[in-house]
């Protein structure tokens, strides 16, 4: 795991980091394109291994190989829309524009994944509370107590196993295993509800709700900041325009269009590439930067 003291982009200030999260995906969605989608999944990817680490990355992988397989794989055996034949079987086409539209749709919703560990690394509970906080107070607590619960359940789990581990010894036969596993289960919910209401005492308790909630922070938006926010909505808005004007974008039904439309669609792919990046370089040039000062080793 990185220095939390070597990241560039976690010390952005929240609004910038927020603009970005929601470009950068939104952007990757409405753009089916191989090129698109394959830079936001590199650069995601090269994000990501900056923020947590190659290993981290790694257990990432192990849910995203298999769920790109099955979606690449699955959309020609059950569409066999296109014109463009590779084989048949069982009198079914299986045809090149089902293969193309299943790797592309499996690459998008990839690099979504890969896009929002990164926002979880960057966009702490705190960060989130103090954008929504004042506008939506209740549903900005409600998303980030949601968002806390399932790291919670799945320390919880592992606090549970070693407990009964500890007491009892796990039997071999499904029935003993079955048995353990609802009573862990059992233990969780009983856990679970009391962290509930233990919550919920306390806000009662330091008065939540009963006035205006002030709020204490230390971000602040200086000119770096400004200077950030500035270069991400530049590019970014030059790729909306490009792809408002229909370039960035592919038909694969029934027939494939041109990934490259003429040299806006270039531009378009230059610039979404380094709005795709630019947090890696940040983050390689911050780490570089630290190392360079004998600051870390």
């Amino acid at each position: 795991m990185t220095d939390r003291r070597m990241r560039f982009f976690e010390n952005v200030h929240p609004a910038v980091c927020m603009v970005y999260f929601v470009l950068v995906p939104g952007l990757t969605l409405a753009c089916p394109n191989p090129v698109i989608v394959g830079l936001s999944l590199l650069g995601g990817s090269w994000f990501s291994v900056r923020l947590r680490g190659l290993r981290a990355f790694g257990r990432t992988l192990r849910f995203l190989v298999p769920m790109f397989l099955l979606i690449a794989v699955a959309n020609p055996l059950f569409n066999h829309r296109g014109v463009t034949m590779l084989f048949t079987w069982n009198h079914l086409w299986y045809t090149l524009e089902a293969v193309v539209y299943g790797l592309v749709s499996a690459c998008s919703l990839c690099s979504v994944v890969v896009w929002f560990t990164c926002y979880q690394e960057v966009m702490t509970s705190d960060k989130f509370l103090y954008l929504f906080g004042k506008p939506f107070p209740g549903t900005a607590l409600l998303i980030t107590m949601t968002l806390r619960f399932i790291p919670q359940l799945q320390q919880d789990r592992r606090e549970i196993r070693q407990a009964q581990a500890m007491l009892r010894q796990e039997g071999t036969r499904i029935l003993q295993k079955l048995g353990t596993a609802l009573r862990n289960l059992s233990v969780l919910l009983t856990m679970s509800l009391e962290n509930a209401v233990e919550t919920a005492d306390s806000m009662k308790a330091r008065g939540y709700g009963v006035r205006r909630r002030t709020t204490f922070h230390l971000f602040r938006f200086d000119a770096r900041d400004a200077r950030m926010l500035a270069l991400i909505l530049a590019m970014a808005g030059v790729c909306v325009v490009a792809r408002c004007l229909g370039h960035g974008h592919m038909e694969f039904y029934p027939r494939m269009t041109p990934v490259v439309t003429g040299p806006e669609s270039i531009v378009l792919f230059v610039l979404f590439a380094a709005l795709a990046f630019l947090p890696g370089i940040l983050e390689t040039k911050e780490s570089i930067r630290w190392r360079s000062y004998g600051l870390t080793s």
